[in-house]
């Protein structure tokens, strides 16, 4: 592959890479119950896609409590602390399978680059990230804390790549691969290439009818999805 076509793959987390049994959810309300005690917890909200930064919006305004910038990110601060010490103390994220080998396998090729944009803080991003052994394949990369909206952060993320990587991305070299219609409609919106899979709350059929560039059931056929993605 020449240099000019040096590609950039930015994976979501949850419901994609892995999976952390409901826990953030749990996290999230003992945070809010510990700061407001009569919270009102909107327990219906789907989190699949969306930033921290949006989940925590919503869930405030569910309730009619403030919702300023500096209140959210309070409480996304304390997530974080709350979400490691649950890891620590309970179960493993589930990486789904083929992940870790499609990621060994892309890790090594020359001119592919790994990334992240994700609805995740970073900081919880990370937390999963290690807690599932995965860490050391994604150094940089979009996340929730940067933006409430998903659409803002793959030029975050490319930006960001491209420094550390010292090289640049032409968006046609660019892949966001991700489990929900929000990872596709944030690739469409930023005229990025888009690789959906059914391994999250979304079904194969929806993410289908939502006409991403390719979509899997999941991550086992590696040599199928390394070849989508880098041909």
């Amino acid at each position: 592959m020449h240099r000019n076509q040096s590609r950039l793959l930015l994976f979501d987390i949850d419901g994609t890479l892995l999976s952390t049994h409901g826990i953030p959810r749990q996290a999230m309300s003992t945070v809010l119950r510990r700061r407001y005690p009569d919270f009102n917890y909107d327990s219906g909200y789907n989190f699949s896609g969306r930033t921290d930064w949006e989940i925590v919006e919503h869930l405030l305004t569910y309730d009619d409590r403030p919702a300023g910038e500096n209140q959210i990110h309070a409480i996304l601060r304390d997530f974080a602390v709350e979400l490691e010490y649950v890891l620590q103390n309970g179960r493993l994220p589930l990486v789904f399978p083929g992940v870790k080998s499609l990621l060994d396998k892309l890790n090594r090729m020359e001119d592919v680059y790994l990334g992240l944009v994700t609805g995740n803080i970073e900081k919880g991003a990370r937390i999963k990230l290690n807690k599932a052994d995965l860490a050391d394949f994604f150094y940089v990369g979009g996340y929730g804390d940067d933006s409430k909206n998903r659409d803002d952060l793959p030029p975050l993320a490319i930006s960001r790549a491209e420094l550390f990587y010292h090289c640049s991305f032409e968006k046609k070299n660019v892949w966001i691969i991700g489990d929900s219609l929000f990872d596709i409609r944030c690739a469409r919106n930023n005229e990025i290439h888009v690789l959906a899979v059914s391994t999250g709350w979304t079904g194969y059929e929806e993410l289908s009818a939502a006409s991403p560039d390719h979509v899997v059931r999941d991550f086992t056929q590696v040599d199928e999805i390394v070849g989508i993605l880098t041909e």
